[in-house]
């Protein structure tokens, strides 16, 4: 598979151009920030340098290294607990250093990212997207890595507001008539099914559980009627095997997304306007960089 996936730019040279005030305002940015926007190929090798910086540091020895000491101080904690009260002062001190020296190197990757997060070029960049979106001019997606979104779905780092100036030509004025491609049926196949399923594993465990334990208190009764619990192993199984056909399924046409997606990438080098993925496409692009 091409390995272009991960070249789709939020909003290319070419619509960005489109819209004379847009092109102007751009053009701006990049002066004030001191970098080339207008330039496709450095502005998504640098977005990729960017990312992978942050990457690495949301795994890296800092993490790991609070993540081992708060297992260890909660499990301290738990332990100096159920020692006699006299002790629980000589006890609990310790693993309470523990869980600050914890806590102090999440704050220092947190101090980190949002330091990587205000590089000039990601500033200038926020700013451009914004603009973008205030003109009209379609964007294909706001990383999320850019604006420091995390699990909570909070900014740290949100696109600045911009108001486009009234009047003028309207975005996409003059753009490249180049033609996206169709989006293929196993792709929009593919946005259907995609957020299905993940449940199936768990439910089919407790059904299995449910129905062993139906099945031997049955035994252990000498209750005939609670061997019906069997019904419930069977169904158990039955998920996990529905499970196994749509991960399955799912898997087959994520290579067909990721194609389309690299037709995009292929679109949008060309000077088409790429409109905003569906989240399902979001999502597996996001897992594609």
């Amino acid at each position: 598979m091409n390995d272009t996936t991960g070249g789709l730019l939020p909003i290319g040279a070419q619509a960005l151009s489109a819209d004379p005030r847009l092109a102007a305002a751009v053009r701006e940015f990049g002066s004030t920030y001191g970098y080339d926007y207008f330039d496709d190929e450095t502005v998504r090798r640098t977005l990729a340098e960017h990312e992978t910086s942050l990457r690495r540091l949301a795994r890296g020895g800092l993490v790991w290294a609070g993540s081992l000491g708060t297992a260890v101080g909660i499990v301290w904690v738990m332990w100096a607990a159920s020692r006699e009260q006299g002790d629980m002062v000589v006890a609990v001190a310790p693993p309470s250093a523990v869980l600050v020296l914890a806590l102090a190197a999440f704050v220092l990757v947190n101090i980190q990212g949002r330091r990587k997060l205000r590089h000039p070029f990601l500033e200038g960049y926020r700013h451009v997207l914004a603009a973008a979106r205030a003109h009209g001019a379609p964007l294909t997606y706001v990383p999320n890595w850019l604006t420091g979104r995390g699990g909570a779905a909070l900014d740290v780092a949100p696109l600045p507001s911009y108001v486009a100036p009234s009047g003028g030509p309207s975005a996409g004025a003059g753009a490249a008539r180049v033609a996206l491609p169709p989006k293929p049926a196993p792709v929009e196949e593919y946005e259907r099914i995609a957020d299905h399923g993940g449940w199936h594993d768990e439910a089919g465990w407790i059904l299995v559980v449910a129905g062993a334990v139906g099945v031997g208190y049955a035994v252990v009764k000498d209750l005939p009627a609670a061997y019906a619990a069997v019904l419930l192993v069977g169904l158990g199984v039955w998920t996990w095997v529905a499970g196994h056909r749509l991960g399955k399924r799912q898997q087959e046409l994520s290579g067909e997304a990721l194609r389309y997606l690299d037709e995009l990438t292929s679109a949008q080098a060309a000077g088409a306007p790429v409109h905003e993925l569906s989240p399902p496409l979001r999502k597996l692009l996001d897992t594609r960089l």
